[in-house]
């Protein structure tokens, strides 16, 4: 198949370019991920240092030119740290709503053990009141196992003799002094009441996400002091409310990361619409105003548009190089006359009544190449040198394609057609005498 040809053409540059927007995403989601665990505090130094080592090994492979491994290992090291966000938000919740349900039964138990001592007669101390009433965990488990020890019964007296203590124990054999976990268990509220699981889940939830969740104290505090029978009747207004802050806050935190992932990518482009664009986000990301699902979608079209152009210059340097290394006249200029015409003819030095047309716009990935002559259309043309000139440019684009390959890019044909299936082109031009070696490669060539 030596006649046109349909070709497409990846590059080593393409593919590096492709591999640094991987690995700047991947920088993104390590922000996005560092940001979320701080919030929620789920994250520790090591955490950090085995994700930093992991995007190092990932650098590495750019380095030694494994592309192929380096992009299946980023996108799965992408996935990873997305999930390992919500894993951890998750496990952050949980823990929030569980240490606001203790705080919930330690308040509980501190009112039940006041009011048994005040029902035993039992004077408890101004200090004690005061710390069972506090709103902290751990002095409310202290004041509580303070106050239970007033509940206990007295030791015995100093007149006990050695035989009455030693009966004593005996009598007490398999009993055991009451704890503060035996006492809650069998006088506190389990605080298990389904409402304010719920409400202590989206108050979870809002610490992770980094919301303030101060302006439902007041009603979190009025449904508390609800009877179990009525707290299902007041709260679902609280409920409503909660759970749209949730949603707005993870909709601002999704917006957020998309937008640092669409600054890393246009971190890698240096046109100055790059440049003022990444600028925006950078100002919207710390606060100022701006669209964000606006920016986002204007960042989707320029790095689109940024990406099939790198590409395709790209793709027309290799293709001009590899031609000009196999003996085309290449000159300055020739790329863009390409990008504005749609096509260009290079003559072949060593042959100048012939060359090859290369067209394709801007816009495709899908290259044309064919053999043509170069003269006057309305001159006789000898049909087997020109099915001859196509014979040869087969070897030379097979030529082409090692040198791509070389140099670590790839060119595929798409379609091509038989040499002499249609009239060689014929493009208008001043024509030449043959140079002798190129009359000796063609009479070279069977009939």
């Amino acid at each position: 198949m030596s006649g046109p040809k349909a070709f497409r053409i990846v590059t080593r540059a393409e593919v590096i370019a492709i591999c640094r927007r991987d690995l700047a995403r991947l920088e993104a989601t390590i922000e996005n991920w560092s940001l979320a665990c701080r919030r929620n505090g789920t994250i520790e130094q090591q955490d950090i240092d085995k994700v930093m080592a992991h995007r190092d090994e990932l650098r590495r492979l750019l380095d030694a030119d494994r592309f192929v491994d380096l992009q299946k290992r980023v996108a799965a090291e992408i996935s990873y740290l997305n999930s390992d966000i919500e894993r951890r938000a998750e496990r952050a919740a949980q823990a929030a709503a569980r240490s606001r349900q203790d705080l919930r039964r330690a308040k509980a138990a501190a009112q039940a053990v006041i009011a048994r001592l005040q029902a035993s007669g039992i004077r408890v101390p101004n200090e004690l009141q005061v710390e069972l009433k506090s709103a902290s965990r751990d002095q409310l488990d202290a004041a509580v196992s303070k106050a239970i020890q007033l509940l206990q019964p007295t030791g015995p007296s100093q007149g006990v003799t050695d035989r009455q203590r030693e009966l004593a124990q005996r009598l007490g054999a398999g009993e055991r002094r009451m704890t503060l976990d035996d006492w809650m268990s069998q006088h506190a509220q389990d605080g298990g009441d389904p409402v304010l699981l719920k409400v202590d889940k989206l108050l979870g939830e809002l610490k992770g996400l980094g919301v303030d969740p101060s302006s439902f104290s007041a009603r979190i505090t009025a449904l508390e002091a609800e009877a179990p029978t009525r707290q299902a009747l007041v709260a679902d207004s609280l409920l409503l409310d909660l759970t749209s802050t949730v949603k707005t806050a993870r909709e601002r935190q999704r917006i957020a990361a998309e937008l640092r992932e669409r600054q890393a990518e246009l971190s890698q482009m240096s046109s100055p619409d790059a440049v003022a664009l990444s600028a925006e986000i950078e100002r919207t990301l710390a606060g100022e105003t701006g669209t964000a699902a606006e920016l986002i979608k204007r960042a989707d079209a320029l790095i689109e548009a940024e990406v099939r152009a790198i590409a395709a210059e790209a793709r027309r340097a290799a293709v001009l190089e590899g031609l000009a290394s196999l003996g085309y006249e290449v000159s300055e200029g020739m790329a863009t006359a390409w990008v504005k015409d749609g096509r260009i003819v290079l003559r072949k030095a060593a042959n100048p009544g012939y060359g090859v047309e290369l067209s394709g716009s801007a816009q495709s990935d899908l290259l044309q190449v064919r053999a043509v002559g170069i003269g006057d259309p309305a001159e006789a043309r000898d049909p087997l040198r020109d099915r001859d000139i196509e014979t040869i440019w087969c070897g030379e684009f097979e030529r082409l394609q090692a040198l791509v390959a070389k140099r670590g890019g790839n060119l595929s044909i798409e379609t091509a057609r038989p040499a002499g299936q249609y009239p060689l082109k014929i493009i208008s031009g001043p024509s030449r005498v043959a140079e002798a070696d190129t009359e000796r490669q063609l009479r070279s060539l069977p009939r």
